[in-house]
């Protein structure tokens, strides 16, 4: 039983450890080392009381779905996937392994051990580990009907195969070259056709915040068009000033007149270079705003900062929420002064988002619970889930935010460490 046992650890260590490679950035080790002894003493159980696999299965998923608190469609799926992986990988080791030691239990222990030390190099290496969680989409991304056809399709994969191991493991074992041919089509299968419904998504998705984003680029353009053609009135009015005016205060009347449209043609004019189409119309949009309620708004932007980090509609959900909430803050009665700025910027392989706003009371900011689900600092009865959405992405990006709270402002350093992978 101590055997079993062993062998029964290290199978699921495997699969869930390759389960939480593909569904998370980083490792939870508490929880997976606590889920592999949980599941492999009920597997160990199980199988000396000559339980029914389907039993075990159907604990593993609760399991797995109580310490990790996943959707269950979700943990299903994504099991199911990876035990598929993993017996696949076993037949394929099997086919080598076989062919040197004959021991059984050898033979298992060696396999399990050359899986394991693959899935742990595998999530080790920065630029596989980057690949992997740029290019598999996360399950929430999918429609739930769909997810539910990928589950039904592995489970009848697994079913299949596990009734016949049991039934008479021998068809398979004489037949192993056959039988790993078939699971790496219906894995390939599986993983193609997912990809494709995930990539038509990210698209649909792309597309829907680009044209939410390109009137505001059409607007921009036309601003840029429209002051280029106030620029003959600009001549004709300064041409006026040096008719009317003395000489000696000519200069200062024109300075005067072309200092206020000076800082905010710059700062139009600037957006061109603003490569990120949501950048842009963000900063855009909020200069409009800044601009009705007379407050300072102050970006540096750099481009391809956070366009390999962040899609579209994770730049979007950041940037708004964070704004919103400045501008809220801003605009209260008790807020005397009126700057908020935002820069967008790479340094020592670190990209950085800030932005900073003065706030009307600093001793009503609660650091420890702003990022709380339903967090607010609004009136009674008002729920906050913007800074909560903003924390969710951060972290699903491996990346970090600081706060500080100093000289009347509060500034929100958003910063992804580059060379982490």
């Amino acid at each position: 039983m101590l055997i079993s046992f062993i062998m029964n650890t290290m199978d699921t260590f495997n699969i869930i450890y390759l389960w939480e490679v593909l569904n998370s950035k980083s490792r939870n080790i508490p929880k997976l080392l606590f889920s592999v002894f949980i599941l492999s003493s009920v597997i160990t159980i199980s199988e000396d009381m000559k339980g029914n696999f389907i039993f075990v299965y159907i604990i593993d998923i609760i399991v797995i779905k109580i310490i990790y608190k996943k959707n269950l469609k979700h943990v299903v799926f994504g099991l199911l996937l990876t035990m598929l992986i993993g017996i696949l990988l076993q037949l394929m080791l099997g086919l080598i392994i076989n062919t040197f030691v004959s021991n059984y239990i050898i033979q298992g222990f060696i396999i399990e051990s050359i899986i394991m030390v693959s899935l742990i190099i595998f999530s080790k290496v920065k630029s596989l580990n980057k690949y992997v969680m740029r290019n598999y989409p996360k399950f929430e991304n999918i429609n739930s009907n769909i997810l539910i056809y990928f589950i039904l399709t592995s489970s009848i994969y697994i079913l299949v195969f596990k009734f016949l191991w049991n039934a008479d493991n021998s068809i398979i074992k004489s037949n192993l070259l056959v039988t790993v041919g078939i699971i790496s089509m219906l894995i390939i299968g599986q993983i193609f056709t997912y990809l494709y419904v995930a990539k038509v998504i990210k698209e649909k998705e792309k597309l829907k915040v680009s044209n939410e984003y390109n009137s505001v680029i059409e607007e921009i353009v036309e601003e840029i068009k429209q002051r280029q053609h106030d620029f003959i009135n600009y001549k004709n009015t300064i041409r006026g000033i040096i008719n009317v005016v003395d000489e000696k205060d000519v200069k200062e009347a024109i300075y005067n007149y072309i200092e206020d449209e000076d800082v905010y043609d710059t700062k139009i004019n600037e957006l061109i270079y603003i490569d990120n189409v949501v950048i842009r119309s963000i900063i855009y949009r909020n200069m409009c705003k800044s601009k009705k309620y007379n407050i300072n708004f102050e970006y540096e932007i750099a481009n391809n900062v956070l366009d390999d980090i962040l899609s579209y509609h994770e730049i979007s959900n950041i940037l708004n929420n964070l704004l919103n909430n400045a501008f809220e803050e801003i605009l209260k009665e008790e807020c005397i002064e009126k700057n908020i700025k935002i820069k967008i910027f790479n340094q020592n392989k670190t990209s950085h988002l800030i932005i900073t706003n003065q706030v009307s009371d600093p001793n009503n900011i609660n650091l420890n619970e702003m990022f709380t689900r339903g967090y607010s600092n609004k009136d009674t009865g008002t729920r906050g889930y913007g800074l909560y959405n903003v924390q969710a992405i951060i972290n699903y990006h491996k990346g970090n935010i600081k706060i500080n709270v100093e000289c009347g402002e509060i500034i929100f350093d958003i910063y992804f460490n580059n060379s982490s992978g």
